[in-house]
């Protein structure tokens, strides 16, 4: 199948605009993964700070926050926002693949024609 220019042209806006919405999602994204690492650390904070005014050993301390439920699903909510902003940021690099390969088809298209 051969592509004309205008079909390539078509698909290299379709994709910039892809591109461009998906660069909103990602600034989107980095402030949920923001807040979730603010409220974690700060549930963390509380946690290790109500079991040293409780009087428990230091070193029982991080495992014991660690593993408490509240906290512990907060850091859940923390690696899935990671997850998916990393996931994005993976779609933005495959958009400016495909944004660079039509560009590339473009340009042999263009010698192509000028070699005619």
């Amino acid at each position: 199948m051969k592509a004309t220019p205008q079909e390539l042209m078509d698909g290299l806006v379709q994709k910039n605009q892809l591109l461009s919405h998906k660069n909103d999602e990602y600034l989107d994204l980095i402030k949920k993964r923001a807040e979730a690492e603010r409220v974690y650390n700060m549930a963390v904070a509380e946690k290790t700070m109500r079991l040293k005014m409780d009087g428990m050993a230091i070193g029982m301390i991080d495992k014991l926050v660690r593993g408490d439920a509240t906290v512990s699903g907060l850091k859940l909510k923390l690696d899935v926002a990671e997850g998916v902003e990393r996931a994005c940021l993976n779609g933005i690099k495959d958009l400016r693949s495909a944004v660079d390969t039509y560009r590339s088809l473009l340009a042999w298209l263009k010698a192509e024609m000028q070699a005619q």
